[in-house]
C-alpha cells in the first residue's frame, strides 16, 4: 500500500510539472532566458575568454596559420606575464591585435648579437642566452631594435618564425596594458588535434 501511494505521488508530481512547465515556457520567458545568455556570452568574451584564428606564419612551429587559438583575458588580471608566455598585444604602431612570445621584460637589457637572444637583469651583470628550445631555427637577425633597455611596464615580444615575424624588433616593446591575454592551447582542424601551452 505504501509503495502504491508514493507510486501515485510520483506521477502526481510529475503532472503538475508538466503543467507548470507549459505555463513558464511563454515567449516572454523564453526571450528572457534568450537575452541573458546572450549578455552572459557577450560578458565572457570581452572580459573572460576569447578565440580566434591565426593568420600568418609569425610563431611557426608553435602556431601555425588557420589554428584555433584559445585566450584566457584575465591571465594577468593579478599576474606579471612571464618569459616565454604566448600573448595577444596590440602593438603601439600596429592597428590590430598580434600573437608573439615574452622575451624581455621590464627593467632588463636585452641584446641580439649573431643570431642569439641574450637578456640581463641590469647594465653591470653579464648576459645570459636565452634557450628557445621551441625555435625551428636559432638564428635571430638583429634588425631594428636589437640592442635595448626594457623601461618599466614595457615587454619585449617576439615571434618563433623569426624570419618573417614583425615584432618588437621592428615595432618597438609592447605596454603591459596593450597585452589583452595568454594563449593557453591552440585546436587545429585539418589535424584535430589541440595543444596546450
Amino acid at each position: 500500500m505504501f509503495c502504491n501511494v508514493r507510486f501515485q505521488h510520483f506521477f502526481t508530481d510529475i503532472l503538475i510539472y508538466m503543467d507548470m512547465s507549459e505555463r513558464t515556457f511563454s515567449k516572454k520567458n523564453i526571450a528572457a532566458v534568450a537575452l541573458v545568455a546572450f549578455v552572459t556570452v557577450v560578458l565572457i568574451r570581452q572580459f573572460v575568454f576569447e578565440a580566434f584564428f591565426v593568420r600568418g606564419d609569425s610563431m611557426v612551429p608553435t602556431l601555425t596559420s588557420g589554428e584555433f587559438v584559445f585566450v584566457n583575458k584575465l591571465a594577468y588580471l593579478h599576474n606579471d606575464p612571464k618569459r616565454d608566455d604566448i600573448i595577444v598585444v596590440i602593438p603601439r604602431v600596429y592597428p590590430g591585435r598580434v600573437v608573439k612570445r615574452v622575451i624581455g621584460l621590464p627593467g632588463e637589457w636585452l641584446s641580439i648579437e649573431n643570431g642569439i637572444v641574450s637578456v640581463r637583469a641590469s647594465r653591470t651583470e653579464k648576459s645570459v642566452n636565452l634557450d628557445e628550445g621551441y625555435l625551428n631555427s636559432s638564428d635571430t637577425p638583429a634588425i631594428g631594435k636589437s640592442r635595448t633597455n626594457i623601461d618599466p611596464n614595457e615587454y619585449y615580444v617576439l615571434g618563433d618564425n623569426r624570419l618573417v615575424s614583425i615584432d618588437s624588433r621592428e615595432l618597438g616593446m609592447v605596454d603591459r596594458g596593450s597585452i589583452k591575454g595568454r594563449v593557453f592551447g591552440a585546436f587545429n582542424f585539418k589535424t584535430l588535434k589541440y595543444k596546450g601551452f
